[in-house]
C-alpha cells in the first residue's frame, strides 16, 4: 500500500512511500504517520528552519 508523504510546514507533496518499506531500520525518525499520510519536512522548509549557532560576546 502506498502512503502519501506531505510536508508539515508548507503542505507540499514530497512523494510516495510503500508501507512495506517502513521498518525500524530505514524509517525517518521525524516522520509522523496518520492514516495513509506521512508528514515530514521537505528540504526547503528544513533548510529554512535550520538553526545556526551564534556567538554572542558581552
Amino acid at each position: 500500500m502506498k502512503i502519501l508523504k506531505i510536508c508539515h510546514a508548507c503542505d507540499r507533496i514530497i512523494g510516495e512511500i510503500e508501507l512495506d518499506d517502513l521498518t525500524y531500520l530505514n524509517a525517518d525518525p521525524i516522520m509522523d504517520i496518520v492514516g495513509n499520510v506521512a508528514y515530514a519536512l521537505c528540504a526547503s522548509c528544513l533548510h529554512e528552519m535550520e538553526i545556526k549557532p551564534k556567538n554572542v560576546y558581552h
